[in-house]
């Protein structure tokens, strides 16, 4: 072992030892070669990526699969050397001092073990799925002007997805669904705001310590509980936090972020940020997820802004014009319908697209991004296929809407809940008025368990108190939630 990595690996150690610290991770960092992150995540073609994250300069380990040793191959090898930092976006060349690896194996893989560590694999019949999003520690300070408000991540109040990841892992799900929003850790530029949360060792960056930090370390027991399904978010475009993303959690193989300061109006910033091809995934005869990544998609711009943006979603959602019997779940971050989402700007190249390719087999759409739990759930119609409801589950520890004095959900003035509503208030979503729904400004996770009818949910705060419940039917296309009573 060189000198140099010592004190890489060193650093490192430091790095893991104050964020799982931060975290509120009661586990202590090893000392030995083991990886520093193992998980299972669905990809397409029916396989499952059994991934893991070893220091810089170690081998990739090998893993048992069904007894078998199966040696991981490098996914993204460590940049530990190269200087960080960029004069104008510091996402441009984040340090990562880790390798990530990887092997692929069929959905069907009951056994599977990395360095002696019991990995979650898919199960026969999916019974229970958390899904969840919007979990980032929100920093983003420039040196001079307003910025975005900050969360302190050193708070398990102001900042609770460790909480709730603790929370959901004790639900012992099958199946996990992140809409997206891992990373919010951006950059910190004005002293007399961001020296205070270095000092409480606060972790900002792009990088890996970042990622650790944002992530992987508090998301540590829910990642060994089930396979999960990654949506990418848009703070893991190319401009953020698509470095990492690539490198850790893509369901594509790896492809390295470029600068991205080619971006223009006139250019589609879907296509800048090499967004993916639609997959599905199988749960069983009965239903099908929808993987979409609209991440880089401009949403709040009118379909007239982008039109290059309907050639790139009619190839990229080429899944949806498959023949099947199935239920389909169509998962995205950036929601078809929400309240964020202006009149002025619908519709959009997203909702124009599935305007015409949106099957009568949808019935949920899921998505995050707003800082909230709602649903939306639409009347049938004679004239179109009728809409599937709308669930955004933006509630898991980023910065609620409630906080941020921008978002017309802000509470600030008004009051705790006063900005809650059991209905929605008759605007319309492309065009068409919401029958019924809710808005909760409350961090939050839903669990669905499956049953003879359809789909049971419940809905818990952070550290898995009952909110409310839920229930989506099999032959309906409504997510009926009650309005809590407190």
């Amino acid at each position: 072992m060189t000198a140099t990595f010592s004190l890489v690996r060193s650093k490192l150690l430091a790095v893991a030892a104050a964020v799982l610290a931060l975290a509120g991770c009661a586990i202590a960092p090893s000392t030995s070669t083991a990886p520093l992150a193992v998980w299972s995540q669905h990809g397409p073609a029916g396989l499952v990526a059994v991934r893991a994250i070893v220091a810089e300069g170690l081998p990739c380990p090998v893993a048992s699969v069904e007894n078998q040793a199966q040696n991981m191959r490098v996914r993204a090898g460590g940049n530990g050397n190269t200087a960080a930092g960029n004069d104008k976006n510091p996402a441009f060349d984040p340090s990562f001092a880790v390798t990530s690896c990887e092997i692929d194996v069929p959905a069907t893989t009951r056994q599977v073990e990395v360095d002696g560590q019991s990995v979650a694999m898919p199960k026969a019949a999916v019974q229970r799925i958390i899904l969840l999003g919007d979990t980032g520690c929100r920093i983003k300070m420039p040196a001079n002007g307003k910025g975005d408000p900050i969360q302190d991540c050193s708070s398990p109040a102001a900042w609770p997805w460790p909480r709730i990841a603790s929370a959901a892992a004790r639900e012992q799900p099958d199946l996990v669904i992140h809409v997206g929003d891992y990373h919010y850790r951006e950059y910190c530029d004005d002293p007399l705001r961001c020296t205070p949360l270095r000092e409480r060792g606060v972790v900002v960056s792009y990088g890996w310590a970042g990622w650790q930090a944002d992530f992987f370390a508090p998301a540590a027991p829910l990642l060994a509980q089930a396979p999960w399904v990654f949506v990418r978010g848009n703070h893991e475009n190319c401009d953020r936090g698509g470095e990492g993303w690539m490198r850790f959690l893509s369901p594509s193989p790896y492809q390295a972020c470029t600068d991205q300061r080619s971006k223009t109006s006139t250019r589609s910033v879907l296509g800048n940020n090499f967004t993916a091809d639609a997959w599905k995934l199988d749960i069983d005869a009965g239903l099908g997820l929808v993987v979409v990544d609209n991440a880089g998609h401009e949403d709040y711009r009118h379909v007239k802004e982008t039109p290059q943006d309907i050639a790139h979603f009619q190839r990229t959602l080429g899944v949806l014009r498959q023949p099947t019997e199935q239920k389909l779940w169509l998962l995205s971050h950036r929601p078809l319908w929400y309240d964020l989402l202006g009149q002025a700007s619908q519709p959009n190249a997203f909702q124009q697209v599935l305007r015409e390719a949106l099957p009568p087999t949808v019935q949920l759409a899921v998505g995050g991004h707003e800082h909230a739990f709602q649903t939306l759930n639409f009347a049938p119609s004679a004239s179109a296929v009728s809409r599937p409801a709308q669930l955004i589950v933006g509630g898991g520890g980023t910065q609620l809407e409630a906080f941020d004095p921008e978002s017309p959900f802000f509470e600030g003035k008004s009051g705790a809940g006063s900005r809650e509503r059991a209905q929605p208030d008759g605007r319309l979503y492309d065009g068409l008025a919401a029958r019924s729904g809710l808005l909760l400004n409350r961090y939050s996770f839903l669990v669905l368990d499956r049953d003879g009818q359809g789909w049971a949910g419940r809905l818990l705060d952070v550290d898995g108190g009952l909110i409310t419940r839920c229930r989506l039917d099999d032959g309906g296309k409504e997510m009926a939630c009650a309005f809590p009573t407190h």
